[in-house]
């Protein structure tokens, strides 16, 4: 197709549909890349989510890390979204109410059920420091991180969490990516009450010479309504099958 072509289709399209263009374009030739996330899921979904007439108003982030860097979230908060981002680590969570005022930001680690206080175990890679002492000693021995310190933060459980602070409309999108008890957490996640359209979860077992897919998340998900839409290295997406 020729420039002249390419021009007069873009210039027919909707206010929306070349919004959305130039943001892809701007993401590519700056950021050199579609999207924030690690491996590309944001990208991915909000193109599935384009091609079927939906868009992503609403999500959850739990562990949400950097408010932009490998951020799953980031693109859809750009691009007009809002929604809950829980980060167990103070410091990050400081950073998220500066860039992300629009997203209702609460710093607490997430556990099955209960609450209290936990040690969060920060690591020198932001995204690896977790809540589970277990965890902390696998990283460490496969050498992925090295700990830095170790933070007291309160924690509470997924569903009162949500009762708490979900947001009032549908959810469209929810990232899980909690470090060592994110199928716990998922396990305990009351799915008749606050359901999420497409569920983006960290589903790889990575070592220094291993790496493969935690099976058990497929499992839990197929028996509660969700089929996987597409994997990448780290994570896993899946679609409500109930729409």
């Amino acid at each position: 197709m020729g420039a002249i072509a390419l021009a007069r289709r873009f210039l027919a399209l909707s206010p929306t549909e070349k919004r959305y263009f130039l943001r892809r374009f701007v993401d590519l030739k700056v950021h050199a890349r579609p999207g924030f996330s690690q491996f590309g899921e944001d990208a991915s979904i909000a193109s599935y989510l384009r091609t079927i007439g939906r868009a992503c108003r609403s999500y959850l982030d739990i562990g949400a890390n950097d408010p932009v860097r490998h951020s799953n979230s980031w693109l859809f908060y750009r691009d007009g979204g809002s929604g809950l981002l829980v980060e167990a680590n103070p410091a990050i969570a400081r950073r998220l109410r500066r860039k992300r005022p629009r997203d209702t930001v609460v710093n607490v680690g997430v556990i099955p059920e209960g609450s209290g206080t936990l040690d969060l175990h920060i690591m020198d890679m932001d995204g690896l420091s977790t809540l589970s002492g277990e965890w902390r000693e696998t990283i460490a021995s496969e050498r992925l991180a090295t700990p830095l310190e170790v933070v007291t933060v309160p924690v509470i459980g997924i569903n009162d969490l949500l009762a708490q602070h979900a947001p009032k409309d549908a959810i469209d999108f929810a990232s899980l990516d909690i470090e060592g008890m994110d199928f716990e957490v998922l396990s305990a996640w009351d799915l008749d009450r606050w359901r999420p359209f497409l569920f983006c979860i960290e589903t790889a077992t990575v070592s220094q010479d291993r790496y493969g897919k935690d099976d058990r998340f497929r499992e839990l998900m197929a028996g509660r309504g969700y089929r996987p839409l597409f994997d990448t290295f780290g994570n896993t997406v899946f679609v409500d099958e109930r729409g």
